[in-house]
């Protein structure tokens, strides 16, 4: 065998390997198509099927991310990373019941994940299902307490729940631990324009400045909208 013919054959047999590389490079249009081929070629390569799923979400092809996370956990039930992606493309597409269902599937198989339980609690607040929302986001902060995120959706739900003081409180607690989490800085701001504390919202707004001026605008907005 000659040496191109070599490197064709070799190529055909590692197309997922391609697409690593491809997908690596930033290049997720042609990483796709590599992994779709890999796919037809092997259906028991199952890490391609995920890759394709990666590279539809990360283009915002949605539908076509969430046709793959399902699959995938078609295939392989105990999943808990592919039903974790299915939930999150699902809430994208609006099916924010399917996501919830997924995304509790999630839970169950990753009982130590703080993230999956911040995108169920997300789904249940989006269907008014504010009280799970509220403990689901609570086992997160529990599971991991240093984790800014949970902090900060549990600040969204209990404004959600009009409860100001402790929302103010998560949203705080979601600052001190990232001092540069831009949206806690917005939704502080907006807690404390609500609140009547002006020159708390304020210090939000100067805070802003530096690090998201479209946020700064909004809670500008917020602020004149309270007054």
């Amino acid at each position: 065998m000659n040496k191109m013919a070599s490197k064709k054959a070799y190529t055909g047999q590692d197309t997922a390997h391609e697409g690593r590389c491809a997908f690596l490079a930033g290049d997720y249009e042609t990483a796709l198509s590599l992994f779709a081929q890999d796919w037809q070629r092997h259906q028991d390569h199952l890490d391609s099927l995920l890759h394709i799923g990666y590279c539809h979400s990360i283009m915002g092809h949605w539908r076509d991310a969430a046709a793959a996370y399902k699959r995938l956990t078609e295939l392989s039930p105990n999943h808990g990373h592919a039903h974790d992606l299915l939930g999150t493309s699902l809430h994208k597409t609006g099916q924010l019941q399917e996501a919830a269902q997924a995304l509790s599937r999630a839970a169950l198989l990753r009982p130590t994940d703080a993230l999956v339980r911040c995108n169920l609690a997300v789904s249940w607040r989006e269907l008014g299902r504010l009280r799970k929302s509220l403990n689901t986001l609570r086992e997160a902060v529990k599971l991991q307490p240093d984790f800014a995120f949970a902090h900060f959706e549990l600040g969204r739900t209990l404004v959600e729940m009009d409860d100001w003081p402790a929302a103010e409180t998560a949203f705080k607690e979601a600052i001190n631990i990232e001092p540069k989490f831009a949206r806690a800085h917005l939704n502080l701001g907006i807690v404390y324009a609500v609140r009547g504390n002006w020159r708390a919202a304020r210090q939000e707004y100067e805070w802003l400045q530096h690090l998201d001026r479209r946020l700064a605008d909004q809670l500008q907005d917020a602020i004149e909208g309270n007054r």
